[in-house]
């Protein structure tokens, strides 16, 4: 990712790498300018309104055992942006071309139609979760990074999340989610709702 914008800070002109501290992107890693390796994650989402109390309770203990085994560094952080219903629609039109009847063709439609209707003009956001792991760089640096992603995607396997580490491609678009947001945030949007809370019911004594 060459830098060609040109960014003004304190009187200095900056490209847009340095002021990103980015040297090169190859692969998966992301190589820093102070000397890091750099691998992200995608954390695929789990609707947890769909979980019962106790279903909940076990969810959070098995995460908190397969976090607190980390010994390495990693930072854990998340995107917001606008709902994409792009390729649910798409499914559809390709569904509604392969049907025959009438009724469940106009039950396609409506879907479409609804869907539309339920994301027009609306703040909805939907929140995407990455893993950031990294490692001085040097000797086995990138050896190292990829062995312990894979130590990750197991365990978040046993959790039942599903995990993909970025190529090239997805850690240039997930960076510049930071530098051109999809999603503005205007003082009077209401975030309450976009917030997840998970309230873990203490055991009585």
């Amino acid at each position: 990712m060459k830098g060609v914008i040109l960014i003004k800070l304190e009187q200095q002109t900056k490209t847009l790498n340095e002021f990103l501290n980015i040297k090169d992107i190859e692969d998966n890693y992301l190589t820093t300018l102070d000397g890091q390796v750099i691998l992200f994650m995608k954390v695929f989402p789990i609707n947890t309104d769909l979980f019962s109390e106790e279903e909940l309770e076990n969810k959070m203990d098995s995460m908190s055992v397969e976090f607190s085994t980390e010994q390495y560094p990693y930072s854990i952080f998340i995107i917001p942006r606008k709902v994409d219903i792009e390729d649910f629609v798409n499914e559809q039109q390709d569904l509604k071309r392969e049907l025959q009847d009438d009724v469940s063709i106009q039950i396609v439609e409506k879907r479409i139609i609804c869907t539309h209707e339920l994301v027009a003009d609306k703040n909805i956001i939907e929140n995407e979760f990455y893993l950031c792991i990294w490692e001085k760089d040097g000797e086995n640096a990138k050896e190292k990074l990829i062995k312990r992603a894979n130590n990750w995607k197991q365990r978040f396997n046993k959790c039942e999340f599903e995990t993909q580490i970025l190529n090239k491609t997805d850690s240039i678009l997930m960076i510049k989610s930071f530098t051109i947001p999809e999603f503005a945030r205007k003082e009077d949007t209401d975030y309450r709702d976009n917030i997840v809370k998970i309230r873990r019911r203490f055991a009585r004594v």
